[in-house]
């Protein structure tokens, strides 16, 4: 008789963990669309820049190894981090959050007219929308909304970036501080925080002076689309497109590989003839 009890409340017992297990598996589906990033193999001699924003971009891809059709960025920000509500009308993005625990946000409306921003007195200022980021998040931002994001945390988190097509790159490399050794960060400067700003319009971005001089309200009820939703194939189509531009490049695999001088030059040169290319372009 206990043996049939013991065994009769087991049954039950199971019976009530696959209810409850189903019902939180079934809720985890409704809130959230982790996606799978697909394979991008890097370019030969990634590229680490310090952006005054307060992230780490290392550069997995740019137009060189693209034909200019995307860059590519697997980015750390650290607590505080990242941009302000800014617009791009040169690009799209997307953002793939691999472990969440960032603030995504975006307004409601569009902003076409580079000449004309949201401060409150060009264009009233926009109404932002927040949306909490959670492990395996795809999102797409296209152009002329304002958005950013922002680790609100305590700890570095990671976001990869994509931009299609590739100015970014550029953009980057003229108003970040590169460097090659990764323990060893650069401060970020003053004149730096300044470029940020000032040399934006040369690449198609409106980017915010201060954290709120677009936003006129904040709500925490963003609902972007998420997955494959967030125009996925796109950024699948360039992946493999481009795929094959750069099959015969060897990999590096440290960063700290640069710091040797052998590397260093070659990285140094082809840095260079990039800069010079798009000066004369």
């Amino acid at each position: 008789m206990i043996r049939l009890d013991f065994v009769g409340t087991c049954l039950v017992l199971c019976w009530i963990s696959f209810v409850i297990g189903s019902s939180s598996t079934s809720n985890a589906a409704k809130t959230s669309s982790s996606f799978t990033f697909p394979y991008v193999k890097p370019d030969p001699y990634p590229v680490l820049v310090q952006i005054p924003e307060g992230a780490i971009n290392n550069f997995l891809k740019t137009g060189s190894s693209t034909g200019g059709t995307y860059a590519m960025v697997n980015a750390t920000i650290p607590p505080g981090a990242g941009p302000p509500p800014h617009i791009h009308h040169w690009t799209n993005e997307w953002f793939y959050f691999p472990e969440g625990g960032l603030v995504i946000f975006s307004s409601d409306q569009q902003y076409p007219n580079p000449a004309q921003i949201p401060n409150g007195i060009q264009l009233p200022k926009a109404n932002m929308h927040r949306y909490y980021t959670k492990p395996g998040d795809l999102i797409y931002g296209p152009a002329f909304y304002v958005h950013g994001f922002r680790n609100e945390g305590n700890v570095s988190r990671t976001v990869i970036l994509a931009w299609t097509p590739d100015v970014m790159s550029q953009y980057f490399f003229e108003v970040g501080q590169i460097f090659t050794d990764p323990c060893r960060r650069p401060d970020i400067s003053t004149i730096n925080k300044a470029l940020f700003v000032s040399e934006a319009p040369k690449y198609g971005i409106n980017m915010s002076s201060y954290w709120n001089e677009y936003v006129a309200s904040w709500a925490d009820d963003f609902q972007p689309a998420l997955g494959m939703a967030a125009n996925a194939q796109e950024l699948f189509d360039l992946i493999a497109n481009s795929s094959s531009q750069n099959d015969s490049c060897k990999t590096l695999q440290s960063h700290a590989a640069l710091s040797q001088p052998s590397f260093l030059l070659i990285y140094s040169i082809g840095f260079f003839i990039e800069k010079m290319l798009f000066a004369f372009s």
